[in-house]
């Protein structure tokens, strides 16, 4: 009787009625602290509108429900979604990434020192405190190496991302400036001065094996500077003036520079792309002083927005993102950060209490 009794509940003779299916939640958009993120809530194969789904969010700390399918993540870490439409629900782990840290100098009180930040201002850090001015900063393998003025000519020093125990690199009586490190922290280039004028020289990023990378490039009286390292840690780009202006050559330490980009107006700042297929770099070549990317491949350049104004110093984050100076008045700069598929949408990183300038990005 027994089993009778069961199986009769299972026949399609008013049986027990199923549970309603769950409803499917899937997430677009970029899973980084402070950014919107759309949920799209499905029922049965269908999205449903916004205003017919309630979202929760676990934990409630983690995220604001702006509406049933948007949310602004708050913190990074594991959060989970919970989608209500009727008397259906449905879930979705999310894992959200804290924001790139940017490295940058920024005069604040007549001192300018060395401070790190993230993409959306928070986790923001004074990284050096002398009273000699330090500058140029560049990191990669989770180590900072900047210019310091505390002897007198300009010496680069080394300390982690985190902060902690400074390291002196140089120690010379000429001018060392524009410091660069390999994504992996390993290699060091900058610029340097034996003979009065400004050349590449590359090290490990101790200052040993210290030499200069193209001895028979260009001329005496050419300066050349700003290194930077493809993501492989092999090749550099870098400003050369053998032409009479300011150029952007790439080269392999040891071989000869090949010209990346060049023209009557000044190229500068170039920045390898984490995909090695683009340098960033600023030029004066359409009148005002913006941010170009050229292609590797074939020399291509584009103008990455029609915004005017100054914007120079740019610097990549591994996902693609650009991060570079915007110039807003005299002695007056923000960082901002753009997505080059989306260049016109500009995102101001805040800084308190100063001008900040030469960003460079945590890789």
């Amino acid at each position: 009787m027994v089993a009778a009794a069961l199986l009769a509940g299972c026949d399609g003779g008013g049986g027990t009625t199923p549970p309603p299916a769950g409803l499917a939640l899937s997430s677009s958009g970029r899973l980084e602290r402070s950014q919107l993120v759309t949920v799209t809530t499905a029922r049965d194969g269908q999205a449903l509108p916004a205003g017919q789904v309630t979202l929760t969010v676990t934990p409630a700390d983690a995220a604001l429900v702006v509406d049933g399918a948007t949310l602004r993540l708050l913190r990074a870490g594991e959060i989970e979604v919970r989608a209500q439409a009727g008397d259906r629900t449905g879930t979705v782990r999310l894992t959200v990434a804290p924001p790139p840290s940017v490295v940058f100098d920024m005069s604040s009180g007549g001192n300018r020192d060395i401070y790190r930040v993230a993409l959306d201002g928070g986790d923001f850090m004074r990284l050096t405190t002398d009273v000699a001015d330090e500058r140029d900063a560049s990191t990669g393998g989770g180590s900072v190496v900047f210019v310091t003025f505390r002897h007198g000519a300009a010496e680069l020093y080394s300390m982690p991302l985190a902060g902690g125990a400074e390291t002196r690199v140089t120690n010379s009586t000429r001018s060392e400036s524009a410091p660069a490190l390999s994504a992996d922290g390993q290699r060091l280039a900058y610029a340097t001065d034996p003979s009065g004028v400004a050349k590449l020289w590359t090290s490990l990023s101790s200052g040993a094996g210290a030499a200069q990378a193209a001895p028979n490039f260009g001329f005496g009286g050419s300066p050349e500077t700003s290194p930077s390292w493809a993501p492989t840690g092999n090749r550099l780009a870098f400003v050369g003036t053998a032409t009479g202006t300011a150029d952007i050559y790439q080269l392999t330490p040891g071989g000869e520079p090949q010209m990346v980009v060049g023209g009557t107006a000044a190229e500068v700042d170039p920045a390898w792309s984490p995909d090695d297929k683009w340098v960033a770099f600023a030029s004066t070549r359409e009148g005002d002083a913006a941010v170009f990317l050229v292609r590797l491949s074939d020399g291509t350049v584009t103008r990455l927005s029609d915004r005017t104004g100054v914007e120079a110093e740019p610097s990549w984050t591994k996902d693609g993102r650009l991060v570079y100076t915007e110039f807003t008045g005299t002695d007056q700069t923000r960082l901002v950060w753009i997505d080059p598929a989306a260049p016109q949408t500009v995102n101001p990183i805040p800084v308190a209490g100063g001008f900040p300038r030469r960003p460079s990005v945590a890789q």
